[in-house]
C-alpha cells in the first residue's frame, strides 16, 4: 500500500539538506530521493542507493524509498499502482513533452497494473495566464488545456487530466492553487526560490 502527501509551505532558514532530511525523519523513511528538476522527460527507476537524479520523473517498487516534486507552480503528480509508485514534476514544458504520460509508460513496461494518479497543489487555469502565441500553439496541440482565446490561460491540470485518463489512469486533482491559496509557495507570487514537495512512497 503506498502513501501520498503534498507538502504546504514551510517556514525557516534552515539549509536545504537540513529541510529535506526533517522530512524524511518526520515520514520515517530511510530513504528519499530528490530530483534535479529541469522540465525533461527522463524518468528513472531508483532502488534507494545514488543521489542526483537528473531528471523530472521517479519510480520504485522499493518499501520505504520515498520520491520527492518539488513545485511553486508547475503540477507534482504522484502515482502509486500494487507494486510501484512514481512521482514527476509537470510544468508547462514538462507537459508538452509529456513527462506524465511518460512515467505511466515506465511503469507499465515494469509490470504495474491499474495506476491512480493525484495531481497536488498547482497553479490552476483561472491564474496561468500566458502570451497569446503561446497560447494558441499549445490548446491547438493540448485542446483539453484551453480556456478562452479572450484570457488566453492554460488549464494544465485538466490537460495532463485528459492525458492520462485517454491512458486509463484513474486522476484525482486536489484543486488547489498554489498562487491563489496564501499556504503554498507560488513562483508567480514572488516565491523564486521556494518550493513545496509531493511525496510518495510504498
Amino acid at each position: 500500500m503506498s502513501r501520498t502527501l503534498f507538502t504546504s509551505r514551510q517556514g525557516g532558514d534552515l539549509k536545504l539538506s537540513h529541510q529535506r532530511e526533517i522530512l524524511r525523519a518526520s515520514l520515517s523513511l530511510p530513504v528519499l530521493h530528490f530530483m534535479k528538476q529541469s522540465h525533461s522527460d527522463t524518468v528513472l527507476v531508483v532502488d534507494g542507493t545514488g543521489a542526483d537524479f537528473e531528471c523530472d520523473g521517479l519510480i520504485t517498487n522499493i518499501k520505504g524509498v520515498g520520491l520527492a516534486a518539488l513545485a511553486a507552480d508547475c503540477m507534482p503528480i504522484t502515482f502509486s499502482a500494487a507494486q510501484w509508485v512514481g512521482v514527476a514534476h509537470v510544468g508547462r514544458v514538462g507537459f508538452i513533452k509529456g513527462i506524465a504520460q511518460k512515467t505511466v509508460e515506465m511503469m507499465r513496461e515494469l509490470g504495474a497494473g491499474e495506476i491512480k494518479a493525484t495531481i497536488g497543489p498547482s497553479i490552476c487555469g483561472d491564474c496561468y495566464e500566458v502570451s497569446p502565441q503561446m497560447y494558441q500553439e499549445i490548446s491547438e496541440h493540448f485542446p483539453a488545456a484551453r480556456t478562452s482565446n479572450s484570457r488566453h490561460a492554460l488549464d494544465l491540470q485538466r490537460g495532463v487530466t485528459f492525458e492520462l485518463e485517454e491512458m486509463g489512469v484513474v486522476v484525482q486533482n486536489l484543486n488547489v492553487c498554489t498562487l491563489e491559496d496564501p499556504n503554498y509557495f507560488s513562483f508567480r507570487r514572488g516565491a523564486e526560490t521556494e518550493r513545496q514537495a509531493g511525496l510518495i512512497s510504498l
